[in-house]
């Protein structure tokens, strides 16, 4: 009763009911022409368009219809490959210990993972800018082309070539980086910050969803033969693409003018794909995939495959770090006037400066790299717990990890509501979903050290509370911030996630490993099942020991972002009432968690330390833009006065 009860609320506030109806009436009133002649008071502003009309005026009506409309189809288009790119990152959770004693790696089984989140995040930059030159169509569909091709490699991948499958996952991950960074663009175009929230709700909701069902899924696939696990990719994929292209492709935003090239947006794009793809910033991409690429290959490396002081992991660690460093040294002469720029002028700076020395936007990566440490370490390490300590079959395991999803819906509703209603604020969702998250983390260690398995779902519910309340806010408030550079932004963010789950992975396979006495070159996991019962008792004691230290192991980096969540700034989004287009948010630009305290956590308390950003009336709005209040008065008796419609 309580989740349908939930879902009737979420339902009403994401797709309120049309007002046209009662506009109707009104038109077929014999006494409208009269009462439409003169402006109605403006004292009932709950029943007022924007334009101060009483009842709503017809092009206040029909843009809210054509908001609506826009919804439906961004959620219809693309609902099949945001789905497809979120299973991907867990449905072979269940499958993981199957898949690599089939190919006989079961010392490698990290790998299987690491391939993935590797291209998956590196490769994030990369594709938020070639969605802006050559548009969001091109990047979704080449994107899930990608996808479906490493899913091909993966499904056919003979057992004596273990490289063929890592190969497949890692072309898996490129297009699951490209199909990630289109979904999040193409739902904050042309909609306001406000109406933004909302649709990404939806969307976050689907892929909590996605994540949770991912080893459900996975184990009942294993069940049958581990190969479904990307087979299943292969047709939905195809349907996914085809639906893309017949909803979506009118709706979607081309490629993007550049200055540069002496583009506007009056004449729109005017320049071959030669031109247009020298506008890349080819050096800024170098080094962001080596630096990125490099720092997750350490990672993957460390603990589980060579020891954390062995050249192999501190090579490839140093060097990222000197990668890194200069790849932020590129953005910074790639600012207007500085010496990369006027040597490279036709190229755009793939992260621009502004974006990058932002202290909310940092604090913001930091939280999104504890948000996948954390949400990784649930899916993961929770199939763990059940498949070692509890002994389950990979689907019986798989279902149990279902207790995520209500927690990060009910995560996700929470924020909603404190995104869009009250405070309509951006801080509290991450500040208080920080804190969630630390505290789950912390009692799901001790959950399964005592092996109570209500405490243990109870556990991995308020993980999900906490990893759901963050997910939509994050980039939103960084968004907020920069308006205007809405792909950088959500670059940042999305590539923060994979990074942070595949550190925490490693630290917490390594001392898992360790803790738990796995060798790397542990037999074929097959073999748990012919020991006897004292040697599985003996084994599940101590792979129970191991969980609880791994989870230990990262409660620091969830405690560091309850800091960094305090810290933050905040955006007070603009609130809009039906028929309203409100394109202006103010955002306070200092530590807000002291404002908070203070009482002072209203925009209108402390307007000294307010900034307002503000998008032009017309850039990207889908709705019919009528800022005249006399034009849609007189639209409105015109109207009126023509009778009742046919």
């Amino acid at each position: 009763m309580v989740l349908l009860y939930t879902t009737k609320k979420l339902y009403k506030f994401l797709f309120p009911p049309d007002s046209a109806s009662s506009r109707e009436l009104t038109d077929k009133n014999p006494s409208s022409e009269a009462s439409s002649t003169s402006p109605q008071p403006t004292d009932t502003p709950s029943k007022a368009c924007r334009h101060g009309i009483s009842p709503r005026c017809e092009v206040c009506v029909a843009a809210r219809r054509a908001q609506l409309t826009y919804r439906w189809k961004i959620i219809l288009g693309l609902f099949l490959p945001f789905t497809v790119s979120a299973l991907d990152v867990t449905i072979i959770a269940s499958a993981l210990p199957w898949i690599a004693a089939d190919f006989g790696e079961l010392a490698q089984l990290n790998w299987i993972i690491s391939a993935f989140n590797l291209t998956s995040a590196a490769f994030i930059p990369f594709w938020g800018q070639i969605a802006d030159i050559f548009g969001r169509h091109t990047t979704i569909q080449a994107a899930t082309l990608i996808m479906v091709v490493g899913s091909a490699l993966c499904t056919a991948a003979p057992t004596n070539a273990f490289a063929v499958l890592l190969l497949g996952r890692a072309i898996q991950g490129l297009g699951s980086a490209g199909m990630d960074i289109s979904v999040r663009a193409i739902v904050a175009d042309k909609v306001s910050l406000g109406e933004d929230a909302k649709n990404w709700s939806i969307f976050t909701i689907i892929g909590g969803v996605s994540y949770g069902i991912g080893p459900v899924v996975g184990g009942y696939l294993t069940s049958a033969d581990w190969r479904w696990c990307f087979g299943v990719n292969l047709p939905v994929g195809v349907v996914g693409m085809a639906v893309v292209f017949i909803v979506l492709r009118k709706e979607l935003l081309g490629p993007q003018p550049i200055p540069r090239l002496e583009e506007t947006v009056e004449t729109g794009r005017r320049t071959t794909f030669k031109h247009r793809l020298r506008t890349i910033d080819v050096g800024g991409q170098v080094l962001s995939l080596l630096g990125f690429s490099l720092l997750i290959l350490s990672f993957t490396w460390a603990g589980a495959t060579y020891g954390w002081n062995t050249p192999a992991v501190l090579v490839p660690l140093i060097s990222s770090i000197f990668i890194i460093g200069a790849f932020v040294w590129w953005e910074y002469q790639m600012v207007p006037g500085n010496m990369l720029a006027r040597r490279f002028n036709h190229q755009r700076a793939m992260i621009p400066w502004e974006v990058l020395v932002n202290r909310d936007i940092a604090l913001l990566f930091y939280t999104s790299f504890a948000t996948g440490m954390a949400m990784y370490s649930v899916m993961y390490f929770c199939n763990f717990y059940f498949t070692m300590v509890k002994q389950l079959g990979a689907d019986e395991a798989g279902v149990q990890l279902l207790y995520f999803i209500p927690g990060l819906a009910a995560g996700v509703y929470a924020a909603m509501y404190m995104c869009n209603i009250n405070p309509g604020q951006t801080w509290h969702p991450i500040f208080f979903g920080s804190v969630i998250q630390a505290l789950g983390i912390g009692l799901l260690a001790w959950a399964c050290w005592i092996e109570h398995d209500a405490t243990v779902y109870g556990m991995m519910a308020l993980s999900g509370v906490g990893v759901g309340m963050r997910l939509m806010p994050v980039p939103l408030h960084g968004m907020g911030y920069f308006p205007q550079r809405k792909a950088a932004v959500i670059s940042l963010a999305q590539v923060s996630g994979p990074l942070g789950g595949t550190l925490g992975l490693t630290v917490m396979t390594t001392v898992f490993n360790n803790v738990a006495g796995i060798e790397a070159s542990g037999s074929d996991f097959a073999a748990l099942h012919d020991m006897d019962a004292s040697q599985l008792a003996a084994m599940a004691r101590d792979a129970r020991k191991g969980i609880v230290m791994a989870y230990i192991s990262i409660s620091p980096f969830m405690v560091l972002c309850v800091v960094a969540a305090a810290i933050l700034g905040n955006v007070f989004i603009a609130r809009t009432k039906e028929g309203e287009i409100e394109r202006e948010n103010k955002i306070y630009p200092g530590v807000f968690f002291w404002a908070w305290i203070r009482g002072e956590a209203h925009s209108s308390e402390k307007p000294e330390v307010l900034s307002t950003t503000r998008l032009p009336v017309t850039e990207g709005c889908i709705l019919p833009q009528v800022e005249d209040r006399e034009t849609a008065e007189e639209t409105t008796r015109q109207q009126s006065r023509s009778g009742p419609r046919s």
